[in-house]
């Protein structure tokens, strides 16, 4: 009996942590959870985290400070008014995709932060990841793109919600 009683909790501290995702503090007041601990990476003097899901799903965060440019909270706010700011945000990722297309994009709030989303075929090889979904908050000066990219042909619409949702921003 008591054999079965530690297997039994064995088994399930394992089911529990194989489905724990890593909290990553991506800012003192930006946090987000990955399926797993995320490679951090500069790039263009912009910080990145990625992480992979399965071989069908990467999901990665990078964080533009607009300030860099010159362009501090107030002035980002009063861009985010315009209609203006979301087309060249769009033309710009679809421009640094390659031959993407943009399938859809909408101008929403997303806890409670202005946002753009924006979902776009990435045209790629048939076992690319050419699915890709993308949510940039607007925090201050800084924009946080929650990107989802995942292989044609699967659905883990669960688990792009589980990463975004996971977005706290005190």
């Amino acid at each position: 009996m008591q054999q079965k009683t530690i297997a039994f909790l064995f088994f399930m501290s394992f089911l529990l942590f194989s489905f724990a995702w890593e909290r990553v503090e991506i800012d003192p007041n930006v946090s987000i959870a990955f399926p797993k601990k995320p490679e951090k990476k500069i790039i263009d003097g912009k910080e990145i985290w990625i992480a992979e899901l399965d071989s069908t799903v990467n999901m990665f965060v990078i964080v533009t400070d607009f300030e860099k440019q010159g362009v501090d909270a107030s002035m980002m706010a009063e861009l985010l008014k315009k209609e203006k700011t979301y087309t060249d945000l769009k033309n710009g990722f679809v421009l640094g995709a390659g031959n993407a297309v943009a399938l859809k994009d909408s101008i929403c709030t997303f806890k409670g932060k202005p946002a753009y989303y924006i979902k776009m075929d990435m045209r790629g090889e048939k076992e690319d990841l050419n699915k890709s979904q993308l949510m940039n908050v607007f925090v201050g000066a800084k924009m946080y793109g929650l990107w989802f990219l995942e292989k044609n042909g699967t659905n883990h619409e669960a688990e792009k919600l589980k990463f975004w949702n996971s977005l706290v921003v005190k």
